[in-house]
C-alpha cells in the first residue's frame, strides 16, 4: 500500500518532487488522501450547516453564532496557520513534514469533537458548584451558549492544525500532472460528505445531534491514522538558515523569521490579488453560510428534512460531472474553469435572492449555486496549487489566512452576525414584473451578499491571471520566492 513503490512494482506513470509512482501506487495513496477527505469534510460540514441549528436551538442570537462559528475559527486561523505553516514547511523529520503533526493533533480533533454535543450536560454539572454560582450572571451569554463556545473553540484550534498539514500533504504527495483528477475526486468525495450531512442527518440535528458527531469523531480518528501509516513523504530540499545566524538569541531569531515571513509572502501582487480572491471565497463559505440556512428555514417556512435534501440533489449532480471537470482543469487550465464557475454561481445566488418564494425556487437557485460551489473550490485549489511556490505553500497559505481571517472575523461573522440581529422583523416587498411579489427579509439578504463576494472573486482572477502572465517564462508561469 506504499505510495512510493519499488521499481519492480511497474513503471513510474506521476513523479512529485522525489517520489516516484507507479499506476498502482497513485491510486493508493489518492485512496488514503480520499478516504481523509471525506472525513475532514464531514467535520468542515457540521460547522456551518449543523451547529447553528443547535445553538439557535438553544436561543443563541445571530450575533453569538457569528462570534462562535466565524470569529473564533478566523481569530485561530489568524493565530496559528502563519507560524503553524512557516514552521511546518521547513520540518524535516524521518516521517515528512506534515504527516508527523496530523499524527498528534488527531485525537485531540476526536476527543473535542465528542464533547461538543454534551455541551448542554457540560455545563448542567457545571452549575452544580457552588463556587461557580456567583460568577454565572458575570458570563456575556448562557452557560450552555459560553461551553458550546469553549469546546468549539478547543476543536477548531486542533482542526486548524489539522487544516495547514493535510494540505500542505496533498500539493507535496500528489503530482502536478495529476491535480485537477485528483481534486475532481477530491472534491466528489467532499460533495458526497456533504450529501450525508444535508440528506440524512440535517433533518435529525434536534434529535441526534450527539449520535452525529460521535460518529464522525470516530471515522476522523481512523481516516486521519490510516493516513499517517500508509502515506508517506519525499525528501525535501535543505531549510535555509536563519537569517540572524545559529549564535543569536531567541528573540532576534524569532524577529528575522517574521521580517522573513512578511517579505516573502506580501511583497509579490500575484500573491496579494490571490489573497483577495480567497478572502471572498471563504468568507463566504466561513463566515456568511452559518447564516444560510436559517434563510430557507424562517423565511420559506420549509423544514430541516426538506432544505437538507433539496441541498443534497446539488450534491449527486456534481459527484456525476466531477471528473469531467477535473479532466478540464487539467486540459485547459484552473483559471478558465474558475472563471466560469464564479459566473454561475453569482447568478445562482443572485436568483435565489430575487425569484425564490417557496420550494420549487429554492430548489432551482440550490442546484445552480450548489453545484459551481463544487466546481469553484476544485478550481480554486488547483489554482492554489499553480500560483504558489511549492517550497513556500503553507507559509503563502498562512499569510493569506492572516488576511482572510480578519476579513472573516470582523466583517463576515461578527458583522453579518450584528446586522441580522438589528433587522430582526424587518421585511420589505419587491414587485417584479411577471413573478410574485418577493417579500425580502433579513436571511434573505444573506444570498444578495454572497452572490455579491462571488462577483468580487471573479474580478480577483483577472487580476491573478494578469500577474502571471507577467512573470511567465519560456517553460511557464514561474512562482515568485
Amino acid at each position: 500500500m506504499s505510495p512510493t513503490p519499488s521499481p519492480a512494482a511497474g513503471p513510474v506513470v506521476a513523479r512529485a518532487g522525489t517520489l516516484s509512482y507507479t499506476r498502482r501506487g497513485l491510486v493508493s495513496v489518492f485512496g488514503w488522501l480520499l478516504t481523509a477527505d471525506l472525513v475532514f469534510t464531514l467535520i468542515d460540514v457540521i460547522e456551518p450547516r449543523v451547529l447553528p441549528v443547535i445553538l439557535k436551538q438553544h436561543a443563541a442570537t445571530d450575533t453569538q453564532i457569528g462570534i462562535i462559528l466565524g470569529v473564533f475559527n478566523a481569530v485561530l486561523q489568524l493565530i496559528i496557520m502563519p507560524p503553524l505553516g512557516y514552521w511546518s514547511d521547513r520540518l524535516r523529520t524521518t516521517r515528512g513534514r506534515r504527516i508527523p503533526v496530523l499524527f498528534w493533533v488527531t485525537p485531540f480533533v476526536t476527543l473535542f469533537l465528542v464533547l461538543t454535543p454534551f455541551s448542554p450536560e457540560i455545563a448542567t454539572w457545571l452549575a452544580g458548584f457552588p463556587v461557580l454560582n456567583p460568577w454565572l450572571p458575570l458570563l456575556p451569554a448562557a452557560p450552555v451558549i459560553v461551553v458550546f463556545g469553549l469546546l468549539v473553540l478547543l476543536y477548531r484550534m486542533v482542526q486548524t492544525a489539522t487544516n495547514v498539514c493535510f494540505f500542505g500533504l496533498v500539493r507535496d504527495v500528489v503530482p502536478l500532472t495529476h491535480m485537477g483528477r485528483f481534486l475532481s475526486l477530491f472534491r466528489v468525495f467532499g460533495a458526497a460528505g456533504n450529501a450525508i450531512i444535508l440528506y440524512w442527518l440535517l433533518g435529525l440535528t434536534e434529535t441526534h445531534s450527539k449520535y452525529i458527531f460521535i460518529g464522525i469523531a470516530v471515522l476522523n480518528f481512523v481516516g486521519f491514522m490510516l493516513l499517517c501509516w500508509f502515506v508517506h513523504e519525499g525528501e525535501y530540499p535543505p531549510v535555509e538558515q536563519n537569517p540572524a545566524g545559529d549564535g543569536a538569541g531567541r528573540g532576534q531569531r524569532l524577529w528575522e523569521a517574521t521580517k522573513t515571513f512578511v517579505r516573502e509572502s506580501y511583497r509579490h501582487r500575484v500573491y496579494l490579488w490571490f489573497y483577495f480572491v480567497r478572502v471572498c471565497l471563504y468568507g463566504v463559505q466561513l463566515g456568511l453560510t452559518t447564516f444560510a440556512v436559517f434563510f430557507p428555514q424562517h423565511e420559506l417556512g420549509l423544514s430541516l428534512t426538506e432544505i437538507g435534501k433539496i441541498g443534497a440533489y446539488a450534491q449527486l449532480v456534481f459527484i456525476v460531472i466531477a471528473f469531467p471537470v477535473g479532466w478540464l482543469v487539467d486540459r485547459r487550465g484552473s483559471i478558465p474553469v474558475l472563471r466560469w464557475g464564479l459566473v454561475v454561481i453569482t447568478l445562482g445566488y443572485l436568483y435565489t435572492f430575487l425569484f425564490a418564494t417557496g420550494r420549487t425556487g429554492f430548489l432551482a437557485g440550490s442546484l445552480v449555486f450548489g453545484v459551481a460551489f463544487w466546481v469553484v473550490m476544485m478550481a480554486q485549489l488547483k489554482l492554489t496549487a499553480d500560483v504558489f511556490h511549492p517550497q513556500r505553500y503553507s507559509q503563502l497559505a498562512g499569510a493569506n489566512t492572516i488576511v482572510q481571517s480578519i476579513a472573516i472575523a470582523v466583517i463576515f461573522s461578527y458583522g453579518v452576525g450584528r446586522l441580522l440581529d438589528a433587522l430582526k422583523g424587518w421585511s420589505t416587498t419587491l414587485a417584479l414584473p411577471g413573478v410574485d411579489e418577493v417579500v425580502i427579509g433579513p436571511y434573505r439578504l444573506v444570498y444578495l451578499m454572497m452572490g455579491l463576494c462571488y462577483l468580487a472573486a471573479l474580478f480577483g482572477v483577472n487580476r491573478v491571471q494578469h500577474h502571471m502572465r507577467k512573470l511567465t517564462g519560456p517553460e511557464g508561469y514561474v512562482a515568485p520566492l
